[in-house]
């Protein structure tokens, strides 16, 4: 993992950014609220003289998220095919459920990039999501205290499983010849995509 700008980028070409945005009410539908910029990301090991210790002793990065912020994850400039798993005090964001190590597709924990250009929340059920927001551990607010009845972890997780190879030699090989297509195709024309490729 490494930090671009305030760009974090995982194995596999995996880029997510951490965009701020309003924090909405907990009840009711809303619409999607705006992008108002970039959270910065820092990594903890560049502060490990001010953090505290459970944070030097995992790792990983930091972002500053004050209570009355939400946020939501963008996947712009993933550059090939992965599966993302996120997690949220090791709840899995896209099913809800407990998190789990291993991809499962039924329930499906993973979203698949680049084809999903962004993550507003983390999955409550009927087709609705709540948004990652910033609460402190230890009062039976977050989403871990709520799924697991514990609330040990806190943060963020995330996961990235790259295309294996021979799929990813195949994948590139079509994408050359997308592109070689709409190179040649005259302007104004057009331009399709074959089936996706199964993970």
């Amino acid at each position: 993992m490494r930090i671009d700008g305030n760009t974090l980028r995982l194995p596999g070409g995996v880029a997510v950014r951490f965009v701020r945005t309003l924090r909405l009410p907990e009840t009711g539908t809303h619409p999607l609220p705006p992008g108002l910029g970039e959270f910065p990301v820092r990594r903890v090991a560049d502060y490990a003289g001010t953090v505290p210790e459970e944070w030097r002793a995992r790792g990983g990065v930091m972002l500053p998220v004050y209570l009355r912020e939400a946020m939501w994850l963008s996947f712009s400039g993933t550059t090939e095919p992965a599966a993302l798993q996120v997690g949220v005090g090791k709840v899995c964001a896209v099913s809800g459920r407990p998190w789990s190590d291993r991809l499962a597709r039924d329930p499906q924990n993973y979203v698949v990039l680049p084809r999903q250009p962004w993550l507003d929340g983390i999955n409550s059920g009927k087709g609705t999501v709540r948004q990652f927001v910033a609460v402190p551990l230890g009062l039976g607010a977050t989403v871990e205290g709520q799924v697991t009845g514990e609330e040990v972890w806190g943060g963020v997780q995330l996961q990235s499983f790259p295309l294996k190879e021979p799929l990813l030699t195949e994948w590139r090989r079509r994408e050359r010849e997308r592109a070689e297509e709409r190179r040649r195709a005259p302007a104004g024309a057009a331009g399709g995509y074959g089936a996706p490729m199964a993970m």
